[in-house]
């Protein structure tokens, strides 16, 4: 079988969706030597070329990179010209597809929080987002909450959706080397303890929250971590710094931006403890990283997040400062609750591997294919 994939994302912005094909493709390739690949690319060739040296793999550059052109246009002839028999792409698939398609879709929050994204992009997502998921043969989604938010929005059989949990990389877990751990933080200028957030600077992420929590903890309990945010600015993200600004505590706050992939998991294994106050999730990936290191985590009950964190880290109520706050301090003062999170995290995670991921949706792979044989017709039954 020839199966082709979208790799578009691997050009743009650190992100799950990048994190979610860069793993999946990998790991399938581990598992798979039996059928082809063709990685259609946006970027440059030498990284994809370093990074998928498989004989099974055959490397297609696809242009423009603009989705408006490269998915209803581009692709439908790429796949034709390459003899493709199954396409997987991400979020959106060509309107008119001659060859069928599997679409991941992590999660649609901007259907019921539409002011959590930006005008264009959110007009974007709601008139293409259910037309790919209905055009194509087979959707993949990331968690039980999504799942169920595509077929009450989108009108989608159960059995036509399939959710495929996403693993942790193997690069996460507790590191015991304290030289390692501070050479890292050295480089983004972390010297005392802190409490993390790693995520994308959006409204979703809720994390003007936890800077109030934090405020009040220096302020009520002295605490004498510094709060550490990592991420990428991304959309409304001023409010952040407004708020860092509004309550004095600037010397308190260090911003590093992106963090580098090989620093990532040292950065979570120097912290006190993760937060992430996140309001909705398709999944919530940097709650499982820092569970992964054995790292105490704080998050909400909002969405797909009970169903990653478990009873592996503490859950509260999204938008509630003082309840963030008082689990930040019990963490804090606790130490045999910490103990017992630094334990459960790491057991929690070895649930959620890449392997699993591939192996599941290699089977979707394989059933749509086998469906294929079994019409005289063609797969185009599907649609």
């Amino acid at each position: 079988m020839k199966i082709g994939f979208d790799m578009h994302s691997l050009s743009g912005i650190s992100q799950g969706t990048k994190t979610y094909t860069l793993q999946l493709v990998n790991s399938l390739l581990k598992i798979d030597d039996r059928n082809n690949y063709f990685l259609y690319y946006t970027g440059e060739r030498e990284p994809i070329e370093r990074q998928f040296p498989q004989q099974n793999v055959s490397l297609k550059k696809i242009v423009p990179h603009q989705r408006i052109l490269r998915i209803p246009v581009s692709f439908p002839i790429k796949l034709v010209l390459d003899g493709v028999d199954l396409f997987h792409c991400q979020y959106m698939g060509p309107v008119f597809s001659p060859k069928p398609y599997v679409v991941s879709i992590h999660d649609i929050i901007h259907e019921y929080m539409p002011e959590l994204y930006p005008e264009k992009l959110r007009f974007f997502m709601s008139a293409f987002y259910p037309l790919s998921a209905k055009r194509a043969a087979s959707v993949i989604t990331i968690s039980e909450n999504s799942k169920r938010d595509l077929m009450n929005h989108y009108g989608l059989s159960e059995d036509k959706v399939v959710v495929t949990y996403i693993g942790v990389s193997d690069d996460f877990y507790p590191v015991k080397e304290r030289e390692r751990i501070d050479n890292a933080l050295a480089k983004y200028g972390i010297k005392d303890n802190y409490i993390l957030y790693i995520g994308r600077l959006e409204p979703r992420k809720n994390i003007p929250v936890l800077i109030r929590a934090f405020h009040d903890l220096k302020a009520e309990k002295g605490i004498k971590e510094k709060l550490v945010i990592g991420g990428s600015k991304y959309f409304k993200y001023e409010e952040i710094f407004n708020t860092i600004k509004e309550l004095n505590i600037s010397d308190q706050v260090i911003y590093t931006d992106s963090i580098e992939d090989s620093d990532l998991p040292l950065i979570y294994n120097g912290a006190s403890m993760f937060v992430y106050p996140s309001v909705a999730e398709g999944f919530g990936l940097p709650p499982l990283e820092a569970m992964a290191c054995g790292t105490p985590v704080i998050s909400t009950n909002a969405s797909s997040i009970p169903e990653v964190v478990g009873d592996a880290g503490i859950l509260t109520q999204p938008g509630d400062t003082k309840e963030l706050a008082k689990a930040i301090y019990n963490v804090l003062s606790n130490k045999n609750l910490r103990k017992r999170l630094a334990q459960k995290g790491p057991e929690r995670a070895k649930l959620f591997t890449w392997e699993k991921t591939a192996k599941e949706t290699l089977e979707i792979y394989n059933r749509l294919n086998n469906g294929k044989r079994s019409r005289r017709t063609g797969i185009g039954g599907l649609f």
